[in-house]
């Protein structure tokens, strides 16, 4: 159910942002990737590892809604200071956010448009809650609703300029988790609870797994950060295989997003036989999607782009390159999320890093060829 929804977000995404690819030529793509991901990062650096934190322990609470409600609203409190705080500050820099990432400090117009939709990203916390119980049907729902609502409303958006595309985008997390709220009213998430230690939890696991939660999400930054060192053109290339790469890896995600509370909750009732069956049958029917996806991206990318958004050939070579990293690192995705539901959160950290370092730095070498 949730490799469907995932499945059919992410063709809907994919088309949505080739459609935008060819409205905007290279440069001005570049612009507006960079924004999307900047803003879609910049939340992490204040999430001190809650978002995580909501999945293991409402998974851990079970049918205990009266902690879990305790949990959810102490957690949720820390979260929405930190944004005010976060919010603030960018507010302030929105100039030099401009001039280094974008080369042009008059587009901070666009970063008071990445400010909403970091804003409106608050809202994917409650996601986390939602599979925390496990309750995959409507998980799956509200991820696909964000996942496809985003770039077809930015793109919707796209006749009235760059700045209303991101506003657009920034509407998909705060529609798609609306079912979500609904069910945790319902549930009296945030109206019944029972006092528990929350600080101790806090201090306990999420703290520390904040660093390695901090690790996963570099993949969002990258082209950003590669923004600092090239042309908005450049840019625009790389953000066109750039977003097959990131449609590939939603895939493997879909799994992952599964496999971590079942396997928090198998790891809590000492059934690691049981896990690691879960984890090889992943691995199994991933290795079907990986395969069909690395044949596709070889034979069939030249006439694909020629086709859709032939502005891009220059970039062929980095496009099969990229995209087909996307299928090869679905199976450490996979695996990270086996070792996070374990707990084993050394391993995760260094597998996850390695993953992004390598990403980071195949991508650099490959733009530079291009210069």
């Amino acid at each position: 159910m949730v490799f469907i929804a995932a499945f059919l977000a992410s063709l809907i995404a994919l088309f949505a942002n080739i459609f935008i690819s060819d409205l905007l030529e290279p440069a001005y793509f570049g612009v507006f990737k960079t924004i999307v991901y900047l803003f879609a990062f910049l939340p992490m650096i204040v999430d001190f590892g809650i978002n995580a934190t909501l999945t293991k322990y409402v998974a851990e609470f079970g049918k205990d809604c009266k902690k879990t409600g305790c949990l959810v609203r102490w957690l949720l409190k820390i979260k929405l200071m930190s944004y005010i705080f976060l919010i603030l500050a960018i507010f302030l820099l929105k100039d030099c956010i401009a001039l280094y990432f974008l080369k042009d400090a008059s587009l901070s117009y666009l970063v008071t448009a990445g400010i909403v939709l970091l804003s409106f990203n608050f809202f994917l916390s409650f996601s986390f809650i939602v599979l925390g119980f496990q309750n995959f049907k409507l998980y799956s729902f509200s991820q696909f609703l964000s996942s496809a609502l985003s770039p077809v409303l930015a793109l919707l958006l796209s006749p009235l300029g760059i700045f209303y595309m991101i506003l657009g985008w920034s509407l998909g997390p705060l529609i798609g988790n609306l079912p979500n709220i609904s069910f945790l009213i319902k549930k009296k998430i945030f109206s019944d609870y029972e006092k528990i230690d929350v600080k101790k939890i806090f201090f306990k696991f999420s703290l520390p797994i904040f660093p390695v939660e901090f690790s996963t999400s570099l993949f969002t930054v990258i082209v950003p950060l590669l923004s600092l060192f090239f042309s908005q053109k450049l840019i625009g290339y790389y953000s066109f295989a750039y977003m097959f790469y990131y449609a590939a890896i939603l895939i493997p995600n879909s799994i992952s997003i599964v496999l971590f509370p079942k396997i928090a909750e198998l790891n809590g009732l000492k059934r690691y036989g049981h896990a690691k069956d879960i984890l090889k049958r992943s691995f199994l029917y991933y290795s079907l999607i990986a395969v069909s996806g690395l044949v596709l991206v070889f034979l069939l990318s030249e006439w694909f782009i020629n086709t859709l958004s032939s502005d891009y050939l220059p970039s062929l070579f980095m496009f099969k390159i990229i995209a087909s990293l996307g299928f090869v690192f679905g199976y450490n995705s996979i695996y990270t999320n086996y070792l996070k539901g374990l707990g084993k959160v050394k391993r995760y950290a260094l597998f996850t890093l390695t993953q992004n370092i390598f990403l980071m730095a195949i991508s650099f070498v490959l733009l530079n060829s291009m210069i």
